[in-house]
């Protein structure tokens, strides 16, 4: 019996040797070693339909982190994901980066209004610590992303689109949140990706450079100081650089220097109103919670250009956005608001009357018309420029309906009729400003006071129980819970302090929503001041530039004209 186990080591021995050194052959050569996987390494294949529609898309964005990844990010993406087949993107590719993926943990941040905060916790944050975010809940997104977003999952879709080829347009949607650039490139901004990752414009533009110039990149982004991202149409993302050769174009909340409205736990929809949801709602003729509105179509071809879509929001939208698009950054770099200075040396050249050519002294022997226009002097160049003093009619005329379209939209909507529109806006917020101000001096008041209460009660708590200086003492955790938490009450509400607490509370934040009203109301003058000013940088463009950087602008004009594919009209039975 002992011979057994001995006899089956042995086999076992024999079989593992044969299995890790299978038999070869004598002129066998060993097998190549798997090639290595680059970032971006895919072999993803676009479908027939997917190859025959003119667009690419790709989704990223949400917080950096559980606590900055709100509801409304998740939200945005799920309303472009239910609206993009009435925008004619049904059947285009689309991968989504979002959060933390596909990861199961708790990821999305939310506040139900039907969830209820025990008073006994409210005072201890409010008078101890902090009550930011109290009323806030954690759950996992549940968009069931293609990746996280993150370097890498943006270096797999380029290597991804790159190998693809084609000429189809990638349409990039990013929904998140940003930072500032720094003091000496402040048009270098933030775009924040999960685990607290940065993508700055200059780090985009270098990625962006690997994809064929054959696949023109549209932007549509959302996050505070996202305006900086539309210098994705120079090198390096850096305008003192030259334009880059690759075709760009992109529409943004905001400018540079400004945050952006729109990210909130709130699971409300009918509380969101950030850029993009007035954008998709202008190109599919629907809002998030599912009204029908009027798409604008200014120019009466019967579609919608992505143009379009963006004055709508310049006009339409509600909130501290200045949005901004790729030309307007275009022409603050090359076109002028004022004549350039002349030295004295050009300035006689320019009034000085011509030497007459051949052909003139032909014309002067024939015609004493002829003679009296020579005789006169020629035109200033500098006349030709237009000014933002201009009366509105004379900087109207021959101006892009998408102008037009704000520039008297938000005129009425502001009440401001004078001819000189540019002066008008800019003294209406000198005096928005004082209201703000006025009022911000009165949120002032309750806040001050509010302080006072809060210093005087945490003091009287932390005189009863010294032990409050752990958050985690076991007697700090015992009153929150009956009956220590009825003497915490009584205490803090001796001579109704918390009461008068609360209500300053209140007063403070609807002195708040009042100032804030006054404010998105100066900001539909800034809107209004902008596009003034784009109308005269439009005009003075082809005067201080030569022809190839107006021909640039009008290639980049056209591809914010871009306009979705059209739905094919379902036929009556």
């Amino acid at each position: 019996m002992k011979s057994i186990p001995t006899i089956f080591m042995v086999c076992l021995s024999l079989a593992i040797h044969a299995v890790a050194s299978p038999t070869k052959d004598a002129n066998s050569t060993p097998p190549p070693p798997p090639p290595a996987v680059e970032p971006g390494d895919t072999e993803e294949h676009l479908t027939e339909k997917e190859k025959k529609n003119p667009f690419n898309l790709l989704v990223f964005g949400g917080g950096y982190s559980p606590s900055g990844n709100q509801v409304s990010l998740e939200s945005n993406v799920k309303y472009f994901r239910r609206i993009r087949v009435s925008m004619g993107l049904g059947e285009a590719a689309m991968k989504t980066y979002f959060a933390d993926g596909k990861s199961k943990d708790r990821d999305l941040q939310f506040f139900d209004p039907s969830f209820q905060v025990p008073e006994i916790n409210l005072i201890m944050a409010e008078l101890l610590g902090s009550s930011r975010g109290i009323a806030n809940q954690y759950r996992d997104n549940d968009l069931q992303a293609d990746d996280s977003s993150s370097i890498g999952a943006i270096d797999k879709w380029i290597g991804m689109r790159t190998k693809q080829g084609g000429k189809q347009t990638n349409l990039i949607y990013f929904t998140g949140h940003g930072g500032k650039g720094d003091k000496k490139t402040p048009h270098n901004t933030t775009a924040y990706l999960w685990n607290n990752s940065r993508l700055k414009v200059s780090d985009l533009v270098k990625k962006l450079d690997k994809l064929p110039k054959e696949q023109p990149c549209i932007f549509v982004m959302v996050q505070c100081y996202s305006g900086g991202f539309a210098n994705v149409i120079f090198k390096e993302g850096d305008p003192k650089k030259g334009l880059s050769d690759h075709p760009r174009a992109g529409f943004f909340a905001t400018v540079k220097d400004r945050v952006a409205a729109g990210c909130t736990p709130d699971i409300r929809e009918k509380n969101y109103f950030e850029y993009s949801t007035r954008f998709w709602e202008g190109l599919c003729g629907e809002s998030r919670v599912g009204k029908k509105t009027t798409k604008p179509d200014l120019n009466k071809d019967g579609k919608t250009s992505l143009a379009e879509a963006h004055a709508y929001v310049v006009l339409r939208s509600d909130t501290i956005d200045l949005p901004i698009k790729t030309s307007d950054v275009f022409l603050r770099h090359f076109s002028t608001l004022t004549p350039p200075k002349e030295s004295a040396k050009d300035s006689n050249k320019t009034n000085s009357t011509p030497p007459p050519t051949n052909a003139n002294k032909e014309k002067l022997a024939n015609s004493k018309t002829n003679i009296t226009k020579q005789k006169s002097t020629a035109c200033n160049p500098n006349e030709l420029f237009c000014s933002v003093s201009d009366h509105l009619k004379a900087l109207l005329k021959g101006t892009g309906k998408e102008s037009r379209f704000v520039i008297n939209g938000l005129s009425r909507r502001l009440n401001l009729t004078l001819p000189n529109r540019h002066e008008e806006a800019k003294k209406l917020i000198e005096s928005l400003k004082k209201e703000r101000s006025a009022l911000s001096e009165q949120k002032k008041k309750h806040d001050e006071e509010r302080g006072k209460i809060k210093k005087v009660l945490s003091l009287e708590l932390r005189k009863k129980w010294p032990e409050l200086r752990s958050s985690y003492h076991p007697t700090v955790l015992k009153l929150y819970r009956k009956p220590q938490s009825i003497e915490v009450m009584k205490i803090v509400d001796n001579n109704n302090s918390w009461s008068r607490y609360k209500s300053l509370t209140e007063k403070s934040k609807g002195v708040e929503k009042e100032r804030f009203l006054i404010e998105k109301k100066e900001v539909l003058a800034m809107r209004l001041i902008r596009e003034l000013e784009t109308v005269v940088l439009v005009k003075n463009l082809a005067l201080v530039n030569p022809p190839h950087v107006v021909g640039s602008y009008e290639k980049l004009k056209a591809l914010e004209n871009t306009i979705f594919p059209t739905l094919p009209v379902k036929k009556r039975n």
